[in-house]
């Protein structure tokens, strides 16, 4: 059975979420009253009792579950859609679900506590935010850190039953070129804190996008990502509802500073043998 984090691990997430976050969102979660209305799916985190160990280096928050040697990430979903002009790989079930291939019922909040305790670092190339009156704007070439490169799959059984997977590039189209997309990191680029504390991927529940949105926690590099009508499902790829894992791995070039921190819990209770 999962076990529950231990209190002594609380300075561990404090930590990491202080790394990204400014002090007001690091203490809506550790001391103060969480929002009333959670944008994504209703409940608060408590990080005294969110982070649960299955076994050896993995652990689980919600419904995602990661490795923390191997900082690999695993979300559950499914396909959202299959037709039409599309501006996200992945958002909350609660967000943009018009134009997202695929959908999740795991809040951006907790992935994001999950890549920052895995060391995971955000890009501050990506978007331009140096004139707040135009928000973030889109860096063409810019140069992301390794640290913030992500590798998308995805894994799901065919129509016999049998286990599949492959990056997530196999599914999608560059109509402009008529290729599929190339194979090439994702970037981490955090989405935005607005001044009144609300953080803007829980609130729009956008997580990976296609087209630049520095509202969202992932973007992509590619050529075209400032065109909201260039990318398209793959026709072969699996109906709509098919349930699906999304997986974020670490690109080659991609190591961490330093050693992610390892999660601590409580070992389980074992009842004395009769």
């Amino acid at each position: 059975m999962p076990v529950a984090m231990k209190p002594s691990a609380l300075p561990l997430l404090a930590a990491c979420l202080a790394c990204a976050w400014p002090a007001p969102v690091v203490a809506q979660f550790l001391d103060d009253p969480p929002p009333k209305k959670p944008a994504a799916s209703g409940e608060p985190i408590d990080p005294k009792k969110a982070i649960q160990k299955i076994e050896g280096d993995r652990y689980q928050l919600g419904t995602i579950e990661f490795n923390q040697k191997t900082r690999e990430i695993r979300i559950p979903g499914k396909v959202n859609m299959t037709d039409g002009p599309l501006e996200y790989v992945l958002v909350h079930e609660s967000g943009k679900v018009h134009e997202s291939l695929l959908s999740t019922a795991a809040r951006p909040v907790e992935l994001n506590i999950v890549l920052l305790l895995l060391n995971w670092q955000k890009s501050q190339a990506f978007f331009d935010f140096s004139e707040p009156e135009r928000g973030g704007v889109l860096v063409k070439n810019s140069k992301n850190p390794a640290p913030s490169h992500i590798e998308v799959h995805v894994a799901w059984k065919d129509k016999d039953g049998h286990d599949q997977t492959c990056h997530i590039e196999n599914w999608l189209h560059q109509i402009e070129k008529k290729a599929k997309l190339t194979v090439e990191p994702f970037i981490y680029t955090g989405s935005i804190l607005m001044p009144d504390g609300r953080w803007l991927a829980e609130e729009t529940g956008s997580i990976l996008a296609l087209c630049q949105d520095p509202g969202s926690m992932i973007n992509n590099p590619r050529d075209g990502n400032d065109l909201d009508d260039v990318w398209a499902a793959d026709p072969d790829m699996p109906p709509k509802e098919t349930p699906v894992t999304i997986i974020l791995r670490p690109s080659a070039e991609s190591k961490p500073a330093s050693a992610p921190p390892k999660p601590k819990a409580t070992p389980s209770k074992k009842k004395p043998a009769p």
